[in-house]
Protein backbone atom coordinates (compact mmCIF):
# COMPACT_ATOMS: atom_id res chain seq x y z
CA UNK A 1 0.00 0.00 0.00
CA UNK A 2 1.09 3.19 -0.86
CA UNK A 3 1.56 6.17 1.50
CA UNK A 4 2.25 10.22 1.30
CA UNK A 5 1.46 13.25 3.87
CA UNK A 6 -0.64 15.75 2.95
CA UNK A 7 0.49 19.32 4.52
CA UNK A 8 -2.86 21.03 5.06
CA UNK A 9 -1.78 24.98 6.37
CA UNK A 10 0.00 26.29 9.34
CA UNK A 11 3.71 26.51 9.92
CA UNK A 12 4.59 23.34 7.99
CA UNK A 13 4.09 25.22 4.71
CA UNK A 14 4.83 28.75 5.53
CA UNK A 15 8.07 28.57 7.01
CA UNK A 16 10.52 27.40 3.78
CA UNK A 17 13.26 25.72 5.95
CA UNK A 18 10.33 23.64 7.42
CA UNK A 19 8.76 22.57 4.25
CA UNK A 20 12.51 21.70 2.88
CA UNK A 21 12.61 19.16 5.59
CA UNK A 22 9.75 18.29 5.68
CA UNK A 23 9.89 17.51 1.65
CA UNK A 24 13.58 16.23 2.21
CA UNK A 25 11.95 13.95 4.87
CA UNK A 26 9.28 12.46 2.74
CA UNK A 27 11.21 11.08 0.16
CA UNK A 28 13.48 9.68 2.95
CA UNK A 29 10.96 7.89 4.52
CA UNK A 30 9.74 6.41 1.21
CA UNK A 31 6.50 8.44 0.91
CA UNK A 32 5.00 8.76 -2.35
CA UNK A 33 3.38 11.91 -2.99
CA UNK A 34 3.06 15.12 -0.88
CA UNK A 35 0.13 16.91 -1.15
CA UNK A 36 -0.88 20.81 -0.36
CA UNK A 37 -4.05 21.94 0.14
CA UNK A 38 -5.97 25.30 -1.28
CA UNK A 39 -8.13 28.11 0.12
CA UNK A 40 -8.14 31.70 -0.83
CA UNK A 41 -9.52 33.89 1.73
CA UNK A 42 -11.44 31.84 3.98
CA UNK A 43 -13.43 33.99 6.98
CA UNK A 44 -11.94 34.54 10.08
CA UNK A 45 -15.37 32.95 11.24
CA UNK A 46 -16.51 30.63 8.72
CA UNK A 47 -20.96 30.40 8.32
CA UNK A 48 -21.05 27.63 6.17
CA UNK A 49 -22.09 24.10 7.90
CA UNK A 50 -18.64 22.03 7.61
CA UNK A 51 -19.42 19.72 4.50
CA UNK A 52 -18.79 16.19 6.59
CA UNK A 53 -20.40 15.59 9.79
CA UNK A 54 -17.91 15.38 12.80
CA UNK A 55 -18.15 15.99 16.17
CA UNK A 56 -15.91 18.40 16.61
CA UNK A 57 -14.85 20.01 12.90
CA UNK A 58 -11.23 21.36 12.50
CA UNK A 59 -12.58 25.41 11.93
CA UNK A 60 -9.30 26.50 13.28
CA UNK A 61 -7.45 25.28 10.05
CA UNK A 62 -9.58 27.17 7.91
CA UNK A 63 -10.49 30.31 10.55
CA UNK A 64 -6.83 31.17 12.46
CA UNK A 65 -3.77 29.15 9.65
CA UNK A 66 -1.99 30.27 7.37
CA UNK A 67 -2.79 29.20 3.51
CA UNK A 68 -0.29 29.87 1.46
CA UNK A 69 -0.52 29.39 -2.97
CA UNK A 70 -0.65 25.73 -3.89
CA UNK A 71 0.90 26.41 -7.07
CA UNK A 72 3.84 28.14 -6.13
CA UNK A 73 4.60 26.00 -3.14
CA UNK A 74 4.39 23.11 -5.14
CA UNK A 75 7.11 24.65 -7.34
CA UNK A 76 9.01 25.48 -4.18
CA UNK A 77 8.78 21.35 -3.69
CA UNK A 78 9.07 20.44 -7.17
CA UNK A 79 13.16 22.40 -6.94
CA UNK A 80 13.56 20.63 -3.48
CA UNK A 81 12.71 17.01 -4.67
CA UNK A 82 13.50 14.82 -7.02
CA UNK A 83 11.36 11.48 -6.82
CA UNK A 84 8.17 12.13 -4.78
CA UNK A 85 4.97 12.74 -6.63
CA UNK A 86 3.76 16.65 -5.70
CA UNK A 87 -0.03 17.52 -5.85
CA UNK A 88 -3.05 19.64 -4.97
CA UNK A 89 -6.03 18.12 -3.07
CA UNK A 90 -7.89 19.90 -4.30
CA UNK A 91 -8.01 23.01 -6.33
CA UNK A 92 -10.95 24.43 -5.56
CA UNK A 93 -11.69 24.77 -9.65
CA UNK A 94 -14.31 27.68 -9.55
CA UNK A 95 -11.88 30.48 -7.58
CA UNK A 96 -9.76 30.98 -10.86
CA UNK A 97 -9.66 30.99 -14.40
CA UNK A 98 -9.31 27.41 -16.35
CA UNK A 99 -6.70 28.33 -18.77
CA UNK A 100 -4.71 30.22 -16.15
CA UNK A 101 -4.85 26.56 -13.81
CA UNK A 102 -4.01 24.41 -16.58
CA UNK A 103 -0.95 26.62 -17.37
CA UNK A 104 0.30 26.77 -13.79
CA UNK A 105 -0.15 23.01 -13.66
CA UNK A 106 1.49 22.21 -17.01
CA UNK A 107 4.65 24.09 -16.16
CA UNK A 108 4.72 22.50 -12.66
CA UNK A 109 4.97 19.57 -14.50
CA UNK A 110 7.84 20.13 -16.58
CA UNK A 111 9.45 21.97 -13.85
CA UNK A 112 9.34 18.33 -11.86
CA UNK A 113 9.72 16.15 -14.56
CA UNK A 114 6.82 15.06 -14.70
CA UNK A 115 5.46 14.47 -11.47
CA UNK A 116 2.41 16.35 -10.85
CA UNK A 117 -0.87 14.98 -9.43
CA UNK A 118 -4.23 17.81 -10.27
CA UNK A 119 -6.92 17.49 -7.38
CA UNK A 120 -9.63 18.84 -8.00
CA UNK A 121 -13.06 19.90 -6.45
CA UNK A 122 -15.98 22.30 -6.11
CA UNK A 123 -15.34 23.61 -3.02
CA UNK A 124 -17.69 23.74 0.05
CA UNK A 125 -16.63 27.05 2.04
CA UNK A 126 -20.10 29.56 0.71
CA UNK A 127 -18.36 32.45 2.91
CA UNK A 128 -14.89 32.00 0.42
CA UNK A 129 -17.35 31.83 -2.74
CA UNK A 130 -18.66 35.22 -1.84
CA UNK A 131 -15.83 36.99 -0.96
CA UNK A 132 -14.34 36.36 -4.67
CA UNK A 133 -17.46 37.19 -6.20
CA UNK A 134 -18.16 33.77 -7.76
CA UNK A 135 -21.43 32.37 -7.58
CA UNK A 136 -21.81 29.31 -5.01
CA UNK A 137 -25.09 27.75 -6.63
CA UNK A 138 -23.22 27.64 -9.87
CA UNK A 139 -20.38 25.56 -8.63
CA UNK A 140 -20.78 22.14 -10.17
CA UNK A 141 -21.54 23.57 -13.49
CA UNK A 142 -18.48 26.12 -13.79
CA UNK A 143 -16.25 22.94 -12.14
CA UNK A 144 -17.69 20.97 -15.17
CA UNK A 145 -16.35 24.00 -17.62
CA UNK A 146 -13.31 24.06 -16.18
CA UNK A 147 -12.43 20.21 -16.34
CA UNK A 148 -13.53 20.18 -19.85
CA UNK A 149 -11.33 23.11 -20.72
CA UNK A 150 -8.56 21.99 -18.60
CA UNK A 151 -8.94 18.49 -20.85
CA UNK A 152 -9.07 19.96 -24.34
CA UNK A 153 -5.96 22.22 -23.84
CA UNK A 154 -3.69 19.29 -23.02
CA UNK A 155 -5.28 16.60 -25.38
CA UNK A 156 -6.43 19.11 -28.14
CA UNK A 157 -3.91 20.76 -30.67
CA UNK A 158 -7.11 22.70 -32.63
CA UNK A 159 -9.07 23.19 -29.41
CA UNK A 160 -12.80 24.82 -30.35
CA UNK A 161 -14.86 25.00 -27.25
CA UNK A 162 -17.47 27.48 -25.54
CA UNK A 163 -17.84 27.67 -21.73
CA UNK A 164 -18.58 30.45 -18.99
CA UNK A 165 -14.79 31.13 -18.89
CA UNK A 166 -14.90 32.08 -23.09
CA UNK A 167 -14.72 31.05 -26.35
CA UNK A 168 -12.01 29.35 -28.21
CA UNK A 169 -12.73 29.08 -32.04
CA UNK A 170 -9.30 29.41 -33.14
CA UNK A 171 -6.17 28.11 -32.59
CA UNK A 172 -4.06 28.73 -29.69
CA UNK A 173 -0.30 28.89 -28.93
CA UNK A 174 -0.50 26.90 -25.34
CA UNK A 175 2.44 25.22 -25.06
CA UNK A 176 4.71 23.90 -23.67
CA UNK A 177 2.90 20.22 -23.21
CA UNK A 178 3.15 18.42 -20.05
CA UNK A 179 5.73 15.68 -19.60
CA UNK A 180 2.70 13.53 -18.48
CA UNK A 181 0.68 12.08 -21.51
CA UNK A 182 -2.14 12.96 -22.48
CA UNK A 183 -1.84 15.16 -19.47
CA UNK A 184 -1.06 15.08 -15.42
CA UNK A 185 -3.79 12.38 -13.53
CA UNK A 186 -6.88 14.23 -12.31
CA UNK A 187 -8.03 13.14 -9.04
CA UNK A 188 -11.63 14.27 -8.26
CA UNK A 189 -12.28 14.97 -4.38
CA UNK A 190 -15.94 14.69 -2.94
CA UNK A 191 -17.91 12.04 -1.01
CA UNK A 192 -21.35 12.54 -3.14
CA UNK A 193 -22.72 10.61 -5.94
CA UNK A 194 -22.50 14.01 -7.88
CA UNK A 195 -18.93 13.58 -7.55
CA UNK A 196 -18.72 9.80 -7.99
CA UNK A 197 -20.33 11.09 -11.53
CA UNK A 198 -17.45 13.32 -12.19
CA UNK A 199 -15.05 10.67 -11.29
CA UNK A 200 -16.38 8.38 -14.19
CA UNK A 201 -16.93 11.48 -16.87
CA UNK A 202 -13.03 13.35 -16.21
CA UNK A 203 -11.31 11.16 -13.63
CA UNK A 204 -8.06 9.21 -12.92
CA UNK A 205 -8.49 8.88 -9.12
CA UNK A 206 -10.76 9.39 -6.51
CA UNK A 207 -10.04 10.86 -3.01
CA UNK A 208 -13.07 10.85 -0.80
CA UNK A 209 -11.97 12.51 2.35
CA UNK A 210 -13.39 11.30 6.36
CA UNK A 211 -15.18 8.50 4.78
CA UNK A 212 -15.16 4.78 6.92
CA UNK A 213 -13.97 2.11 5.06
CA UNK A 214 -17.12 0.49 4.63
CA UNK A 215 -18.74 3.77 3.12
CA UNK A 216 -15.57 4.06 0.90
CA UNK A 217 -16.20 0.21 -0.26
CA UNK A 218 -19.77 0.59 -1.09
CA UNK A 219 -19.41 3.89 -2.88
CA UNK A 220 -16.66 1.92 -4.74
CA UNK A 221 -19.09 -0.34 -5.86
CA UNK A 222 -21.45 2.44 -7.32
CA UNK A 223 -18.42 4.40 -8.96
CA UNK A 224 -17.39 1.03 -10.63
CA UNK A 225 -20.58 0.89 -12.18
CA UNK A 226 -20.61 4.20 -13.14
CA UNK A 227 -17.19 3.95 -15.12
CA UNK A 228 -18.49 1.01 -16.79
CA UNK A 229 -21.83 3.21 -18.15
CA UNK A 230 -19.27 5.81 -19.42
CA UNK A 231 -17.13 3.13 -20.86
CA UNK A 232 -13.82 3.44 -18.98
CA UNK A 233 -11.92 1.04 -17.38
CA UNK A 234 -12.10 1.35 -13.14
CA UNK A 235 -9.28 -0.75 -13.13
CA UNK A 236 -7.07 2.15 -14.03
CA UNK A 237 -8.50 4.31 -11.29
CA UNK A 238 -6.25 5.45 -8.48
CA UNK A 239 -8.18 6.06 -5.40
CA UNK A 240 -6.59 7.36 -2.29
CA UNK A 241 -7.89 9.19 1.29
CA UNK A 242 -6.74 10.63 3.97
CA UNK A 243 -6.28 9.68 7.63
CA UNK A 244 -4.85 10.87 10.91
CA UNK A 245 -0.74 10.07 12.14
CA UNK A 246 -2.14 7.65 14.47
CA UNK A 247 -3.58 5.53 12.13
CA UNK A 248 -3.43 1.92 13.62
CA UNK A 249 -2.63 -1.09 11.09
CA UNK A 250 -5.36 -2.92 11.41
CA UNK A 251 -7.46 0.15 10.48
CA UNK A 252 -4.61 0.67 7.70
CA UNK A 253 -5.59 -2.66 6.58
CA UNK A 254 -9.31 -2.19 6.60
CA UNK A 255 -8.89 0.84 4.05
CA UNK A 256 -6.92 -1.56 1.64
CA UNK A 257 -9.40 -4.24 2.10
CA UNK A 258 -11.80 -1.66 0.99
CA UNK A 259 -10.08 -0.90 -2.01
CA UNK A 260 -7.92 2.37 -1.33
CA UNK A 261 -4.37 2.08 -3.16
CA UNK A 262 -2.58 5.09 -1.08
CA UNK A 263 -3.30 6.48 1.97
CA UNK A 264 -2.08 10.47 2.98
CA UNK A 265 -1.40 11.51 6.54
CA UNK A 266 -3.10 14.31 6.86
CA UNK A 267 -1.22 17.08 9.47
CA UNK A 268 -2.76 20.07 10.61
CA UNK A 269 0.15 20.98 13.67
CA UNK A 270 1.83 24.44 13.19
CA UNK A 271 4.85 22.86 15.01
CA UNK A 272 7.56 21.42 12.88
CA UNK A 273 9.30 18.75 15.22
CA UNK A 274 5.24 17.36 15.95
CA UNK A 275 5.28 17.15 12.21
CA UNK A 276 8.41 14.73 11.31
CA UNK A 277 7.57 12.80 14.54
CA UNK A 278 4.03 12.53 13.14
CA UNK A 279 5.70 11.76 9.55
CA UNK A 280 7.57 8.93 10.93
CA UNK A 281 5.32 7.39 13.26
CA UNK A 282 3.04 7.14 10.26
CA UNK A 283 5.51 6.04 7.79
CA UNK A 284 6.53 3.01 10.56
CA UNK A 285 2.55 2.01 10.71
CA UNK A 286 2.41 1.75 6.75
CA UNK A 287 5.34 -0.20 6.43
CA UNK A 288 3.55 -2.43 9.01
CA UNK A 289 0.89 -2.66 6.74
CA UNK A 290 3.01 -3.49 3.53
CA UNK A 291 4.81 -6.41 5.25
CA UNK A 292 1.87 -7.95 6.41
Amino acid sequence: MQYGIHVNSGAAVTDPAVLRDMAQLAEELGCESILIGDHLLPPQKIQTPFPVKMDNPPWHVYQEQDWPDCFTTLAFLAAITTRVRLGVSVIILPYRHPVAVTKMLTTLDRLSSGRIICGVGIGWLKDEFAFLGVPFEDRAALSEDCLKLMKTLWTDPHPRLTTAYGKIDADVNFGPPPVQRPHPPIWIGGNTLPALRRVARWGDGWQPVFLSPETIRQKTETLHTLMQEAGRDAAQLEITTLVGSNVSVAQAQTYQAAGVQALYMLTTTEQPDELFAQMKQFVATMREVGND
